[in-house]
């Protein structure tokens, strides 16, 4: 087999900005294996690309209409999911939507570009780790949070007010305040400062916030 030349063009997608930027930062080391092309925040890409990474957070239902229409832009070559886990009927949805991967992002930035590379020419790679729910993470976890009180969370520690929180995740106010009664009891905490200090002990809400 001969060595890979080629550079991905690749566009991330995922409808908050702060969301991108983390991803960005785990492929910009590697430039002589993917170009970030753009970062498109609720919207199609505007280039074409290789491949459209769409990160799953904050998104319900894995994100499923999503897949669909950028899987039907002709300027894509191939949608991939990012996530920390997928119910199986979840991923059985989203690749019929149209998805070529589901990646999980417990995979080394390594691991994550080789898939990226396997799926541009022409493979579906699902991680087997997202077949197996029970070994997967996501931001909070550490902390017994649900992998939506893991986006309330990132987004509290963003500055967004309850009702911003609601309007990004599609629910309610009372069900954005039922989830931070939850996070500050499992964080052991008593207002959102301390909520705000306590996740940043985190290394994913870190890297999440820092790129912000």
């Amino acid at each position: 087999m001969t060595s890979m030349t080629h550079v991905l063009r690749v566009a991330l997608v995922n409808d908050f900005e702060l969301i991108l930027r983390g991803l960005e930062a785990i492929l910009g080391p590697f430039p002589d294996r993917v170009l970030v092309v753009e970062l498109d925040v609720g919207g199609n890409p505007e280039h074409r690309v290789d491949i459209a990474l769409f990160d799953t957070y904050g998104h319900a239902r894995g994100g499923v209409d999503r897949v669909r229409s950028l899987a039907i832009d002709p300027g894509i070559g191939a949608v991939v999911v990012y996530t920390w886990s997928l119910a199986p009927e979840r991923i059985d949805a989203v690749l019929a939507a149209g998805a070529r991967g589901v990646l999980s992002k417990s995979n080394s930035a390594e691991e994550l570009l080789d898939a990226l590379a396997d799926i541009d020419r022409g493979e579906i790679v699902v991680s087997p780790v997202i077949r197996r729910p029970s070994g997967c993470s996501w931001p909070g976890h550490d902390f017994g949070l649900t992998e939506r009180e893991s986006e309330v969370a990132a987004f509290l520690a963003a500055g967004l007010s309850n009702q911003e929180i609601a309007d990004a995740l599609f629910i309610s106010v009372h069900t954005v305040k039922s989830h931070l009664k939850a996070i500050f009891q499992k964080t052991g905490v008593a207002s959102r400062t301390q909520a705000v200090a306590r996740i940043g002990e985190d290394v994913e809400f870190r890297r999440i916030r820092q790129a912000g």
